[in-house]
C-alpha cells in the first residue's frame, strides 16, 4: 500500500444541488489538492458514506455525483491509490462506482502497511443495543431486496431517500451520557480487534472525534468532512497523526 495513507469519511455527498452542497464539494477538491500538493504518490482510505444516498441501478450509468467522481479520477490518475469501505448510506455499489476505486470492501478488512495492522470499519452496527438495526442491515444488504429495490423507479427511490435522510438528520447529536456509553462499547470493541493483533482501529459514523490508547493498540474515531472541516488521520510509515483541515 503506498504511503502516505489518509483516512477519511462520512461527508455525506447530496442528491441535490445547493449553495451548501457545492461548498462540500468546494471543500473535497481543496481537501483532495492539499494531499497532491504534499505527494507525489499515496492511498486515500474512504471510510463510509462518501454519499449519503447511493444505489447503483444494474447496465445503468449514475447521472448524479459526477462531480465527485471526477474528483477521484483526477487523484487517481496522478497516482493515488483509493480505497473505499462502504458505509451504512452508501453500500449499494456497482461497476460505475467500483471503476473510480482502486480496491472497495462490502464488509470490515484488515490492512497492514510498514508492519502496522490497521482494522477498518465504517462503524455501524458494533453497539449491543444495535440487535435491530443489525436484523434489518442484513435484510438491506441481501441480494433479494437489492433485486427488488432496483425495480422501484428511480425517481421514487431517490424521494425515499430524501425523507430517510431528512428524518436522520439529527440522529448524531447526543448527549454526554450516552456518547460515554457509546466510547465504552467501541473501546470494548477495539480491544478485543488489539489481542487479534491489530495496532489501530479507524472508524467513522458517530459524526464526532474521539480516541483512545489501548493494550498496546489504538481506537480512532472519526469525525464528519464537511465544507468546515475534515477531520482525518495521516500516517507516513513511522507516525500516525490525527489531524483537521479547515
Amino acid at each position: 500500500m503506498q504511503l502516505p495513507i489518509y483516512f477519511f469519511g462520512d461527508n455525506h455527498f447530496q442528491l441535490s444541488s445547493s449553495e451548501k452542497e457545492d461548498k462540500k464539494i468546494e471543500k473535497f477538491s481543496q481537501f483532495l489538492n492539499m494531499i497532491t500538493n504534499n505527494n507525489n504518490q499515496g492511498t486515500l482510505f474512504i471510510m463510509g458514506d462518501l454519499f449519503d444516498y447511493y444505489f447503483e441501478y444494474k447496465n445503468r450509468t449514475p447521472e448524479y455525483h459526477q462531480k465527485i467522481f471526477a474528483l477521484l479520477d483526477d487523484i487517481k490518475n496522478k497516482g493515488f491509490d483509493i480505497h473505499f469501505v462502504a458505509g451504512n448510506h452508501d453500500y449499494w455499489i456497482g461497476k460505475h462506482f467500483k471503476s473510480h476505486v482502486t480496491e472497495s470492501y462490502l464488509d470490515d478488512t484488515v490492512v497492514t502497511a510498514n508492519n502496522k495492522k490497521f482494522y477498518i470499519t465504517h462503524g455501524d452496527g458494533i453497539l449491543s443495543w444495535d440487535k435491530s438495526y443489525r436484523c434489518l442491515k442484513s435484510i438491506l444488504r441481501s441480494r433479494l431486496f437489492i433485486i427488488l429495490f432496483s425495480l422501484i423507479p428511480e425517481s421514487i427511490a431517490f424521494k425515499i431517500a430524501k425523507k430517510i435522510s431528512y428524518e436522520r438528520k439529527d440522529s448524531h447529536k447526543i448527549d454526554r451520557e450516552k456518547e460515554e456509553k457509546i466510547h465504552t462499547e467501541l473501546e470494548n470493541f477495539a480491544t478485543q480487534r488489539i489481542s487479534e493483533g491489530c495496532d489501530y482501529i479507524i472508524m467513522g459514523h458517530y459524526h464526532h472525534s474521539y480516541n483512545k490508547k489501548l493494550n498496546g493498540g489504538e481506537l480512532i474515531l472519526l469525525g464528519e468532512c464537511d465544507e468546515k472541516n475534515y477531520n482525518y488521520v495521516i500516517f507516513d510509515g513511522n507516525t500516525l497523526e490525527i489531524k483537521n483541515f479547515f
